[in-house]
């Protein structure tokens, strides 16, 4: 045999000799190892079924949000934006006192507001003093957004929340609201209380989805809040995007809360149910309130 011949034997030799380990510790194992780049390096340590306690999976809530802390904005979403406002009231007076209103009392206010409606003859139960609303409230109009004309059923305290509402809504050069419900026919598990309904089968909730200005622009909670579900939406902990309709929305959705017109404020940041309105809710006999 020739020297060259000699050294490509001696050569096939070595690298044989190199592989046979591995192939040994492969065939042990009872697994076939992967070729080429998908072979498993020498110095891997086999995976352990005891937890590794510092598993990053396994974080508190705390520690989640020490976490975002040390990493600040990331630049995405409503993280990126200033603070949304002032601390929220602990308890929303005034809306307390509106709910609980007497009858007489709740329409000689919708009088001194020069709102334009009447007692409907029939009207559903569970609505504790039903009015249908035909006009502008306080240079607002608020209607479903399905129809043009306007003749919406609600409880008389409802209106008398959305006549506050709308001298705010006018500072802001908004002049026509469109909702997706106010009244609504009562769903399964909405039962009366005292002969009475919450929230819309008791006509003292809007869905605000659209809000129209004095030029014709809107703005629409689905496309413009901008929003991220399951932060807090008010407050100085909240954050607000940076454009202009993202933060007009905000303060449609903070303000009424931070004024204490309302006891519920919901917006996207509470569930994808209201990825598209602003639901603000009137509650009778309670001295709480719930805003995300």
């Amino acid at each position: 045999m020739s020297p060259a011949s000699l050294g490509r034997l001696a050569s096939l030799v070595a690298a044989l000799l190199l592989l046979l380990p591995r192939a040994a510790r492969a065939q042990d194992a009872g697994t076939a190892e992967p070729p080429g780049d998908a072979a498993v390096a020498d110095d891997v340590a086999p995976p352990d079924d005891a937890s590794d306690p510092d598993d990053p999976a396994g974080a508190t809530a705390a520690e989640d949000e020490a976490a975002a802390r040390a990493l600040g904005p990331d630049g995405d979403g409503d993280d990126a934006g200033a603070p949304e406002g002032d601390a929220l009231p602990d308890v929303p007076a005034l809306a307390s006192e509106i709910a609980a209103m007497s009858s007489r009392a709740c329409l000689r206010a919708m009088v001194r507001a020069h709102i334009d409606f009447e007692r409907p003859r029939h009207f559903p139960p569970g609505v504790g003093t039903p009015v249908i609303v035909r006009g502008p409230i306080r240079g607002v109009t608020f209607h479903d957004s399905r129809a043009t004309a306007v003749r919406e059923l609600m409880d008389c305290r409802l209106a008398v929340a959305l006549a506050r509402y709308a001298t705010f809504l006018r500072t802001l050069h908004i002049r026509e609201v469109r909702h997706l419900s106010m009244w609504r026919v009562p769903g399964r598990g909405e039962a009366l209380r005292d002969g009475l309904y919450p929230r819309h089968p008791g006509g003292m909730a809007i869905d605000a989805a659209v809000f129209v200005r004095d030029d014709g622009s809107s703005l629409n909670v689905l496309r413009d809040y901008r929003g991220r579900r399951g932060r807090p939406p008010c407050g100085p902990r909240a954050r607000v995007a940076p454009d202009a309709a993202a933060r007009t929305l905000r303060s449609l959705h903070c303000e009424p809360a931070r004024r204490g017109w309302f006891h519920v404020a919901l917006g996207p940041n509470f569930n994808f149910e209201h990825r598209n309105h602003l639901h603000l809710e009137l509650t009778r006999g309670v001295s709480w309130n719930f805003i995300r």
